[in-house]
């Protein structure tokens, strides 16, 4: 919910109103997103809190939505799912209105701007001990069910990334696109064994792109998870450092079956539920 000068008492109760309308129709999951562009919805001690609550960023609402929405959604029989955007920071103009509490202030060291906006580099080492930090703070402090990492990739336009810089750094002579791989599933076990460390019941997922790679008899064009982005979503599953995988197959037809089955084949006994583009059925 995004804050329109609507008072503390009424978004909740939106927010109540939504759950119940959730619950009626049989659903038992709700993932809420707790992390945005390096802003949070719940209290940090790292991240600023966002303004889609207060109405500015930084200010705290009077409560802690995390906590709000993991009660009620508990008092539904519901689990809660924290959903974190890992990489991406947001443009030159957001990370101005966060000021010196943006990472990009704080840790220069660990951003670059790729397509006007910003983003963490998962090829330097620290960037995974930042995430970790967070991830953390989550679990330790909230009755979480389950973390989901939504942008666990490189961006968009991966091969024009400006990690040049990293690479030479920390490569090692690696083949950069396989350098790139290890650096996301480094990234993706390093937060699978810490939560599981410090609370075994709670679920550990992602979204990667919806087309894992090319098939034999379908292409991607070019827009995969292993090669575009570099998520060896499957090897995730292989290795059990996932527990769940909610793939992004905003697709019909033979862009979706043949990418589904796909998935199903390679599941290594690990739920995968494909994440639906229900705007396709209004077009």
């Amino acid at each position: 919910l995004r804050s329109r000068g609507l008072g503390d008492v009424y978004k909740r109760q939106a927010v109540s109103d939504m759950l119940d309308r959730l619950q009626d129709a049989n659903f038992n999951t709700v993932f809420f997103q707790v992390r945005l562009r390096g802003d949070v919805a719940y209290r940090s001690a790292i991240e600023p809190m966002s303004y889609v609550f207060s109405g500015k960023e930084g200010v705290s609402p009077g409560y802690d939505p995390l906590a709000y929405v993991i009660k009620e959604c508990h008092q539904r029989g519901m689990e809660c799912h924290a959903w974190f955007v890992t990489f991406p920071l947001g443009t030159d103009e957001f990370v101005r209105k966060l000021g010196k509490k943006s990472v990009v202030k704080r840790h220069p060291e660990l951003c670059k701007k790729h397509k006007g906006e910003w983003y963490l580099d998962p090829g330097i080492p620290g960037t995974t001990d930042y995430i970790l930090s967070l991830v953390r703070e989550i679990v330790s402090n909230y009755d979480i069910d389950g973390i989901h990492f939504d942008y666990i990739r490189y961006p968009e336009n991966a091969a024009k990334f400006n990690d040049a810089s990293s690479y030479r750094k920390y490569g090692k002579r690696q083949n950069k696109a396989d350098w790139r791989r290890d650096n996301m599933t480094r990234c993706v076990r390093t937060m699978y064994r810490a939560v599981k460390a410090a609370k075994p019941w709670v679920k550990v997922s992602s979204s990667p792109v919806g087309k894992f790679s090319d098939l034999s008899r379908y292409p991607s064009y070019n827009w995969n998870a292993y090669s575009a982005v570099h998520q060896d979503a499957q090897g995730w599953l292989r290795e059990g450092i996932q527990d769940m995988l909610f793939p992004m197959m905003y697709f019909r037809g033979n862009h979706f079956y043949p990418f589904a089955i796909d998935w199903k084949e390679n599941d290594y006994g690990r739920p995968v539920v494909p994440g639906l583009g229900i705007y396709l059925s209004l077009i």
